[in-house]
């Protein structure tokens, strides 16, 4: 495979999971009175806060599969089902207000805007960063690529594409008060259907690639 394609399709997957957009609200609030400056400063931190923990796993995900002693079908299957599970969930949920990532809420919670109050670059790594951007939908995206793209040059694509994720994310949340103006509460609710959508259908196929080799290794032990 081609290594523009590695990058394209991990960059696709990747942005789909960390999904900014979904993040915009939650910033505006807990930056809310802070300078421009200052709101920037919070954006480029998660940003790349998000960069190095993806970064972490992608580098470490072969020693993490090794020591548990799972194999990539398992983790394939199970991302896949954690994956559709969550996109269901986004694509049934009634009220708009709420904006789902895999395995968590994107919503604030209290303290954090109490902290933000206290210190606004406080929040760009908790809650921002970790677990709203590289939350863990992210990083199980992250630890699947590695078993997908093994050789050295197909992780330094994906490492181009987790850094491209980072930009993205930083423009997002770079122009969140005016996107968040633009967008509204049912422009944002649309584009998480959308995102939901996508992701579902990669829920499935990493559930159809997990169970190829296993269905596989099922026929050849019942025709011998």
């Amino acid at each position: 495979m081609p290594l523009s394609k590695v990058v394209l399709l991990s960059f696709i997957t990747l942005v789909t999971m960390v999904n900014p957009l979904a993040v915009v609200p939650s910033f505006v609030a807990l930056t809310e009175g802070v300078s421009g400056r200052g709101r920037a400063r919070v954006a480029l931190i998660a940003s790349l806060a998000c960069i190095v923990v993806l970064t972490v796993f992608l580098v470490a995900g072969n020693w993490v599969f090794q020591f548990f002693g799972i194999t990539v079908p398992a983790f394939q299957i199970m991302g896949g089902i954690i994956f559709f599970i969550n996109a269901l969930r986004t694509l049934v949920e009634q009220d708009d207000r709420r904006a789902f990532n895999i395995g968590g809420d994107k919503r604030m919670a209290d303290a954090d805007v109490e902290k933000a109050d206290i210190d606004p670059t406080s929040i760009a790594v908790v809650p921002l960063a970790v677990p709203m951007l590289s939350g863990p939908g992210a990083i199980t995206s992250t630890m699947l690529l590695v078993n997908l793209y093994p050789r050295l040059d197909q992780k330094i694509a994906v490492i181009v594409a987790i850094f491209g994720v980072g930009i993205a994310s930083y423009a997002v949340l770079l122009a969140a008060v005016p996107l968040s103006r633009f967008m509204g509460d049912r422009c944002r609710a649309v584009f998480s259907k959308i995102m939901a959508l996508l992701l579902g259908a990669i829920g499935v196929q990493f559930i159809i690639n997990g169970l190829r080799p296993v269905l596989m290794e099922i026929i050849q032990g019942a025709q011998s």
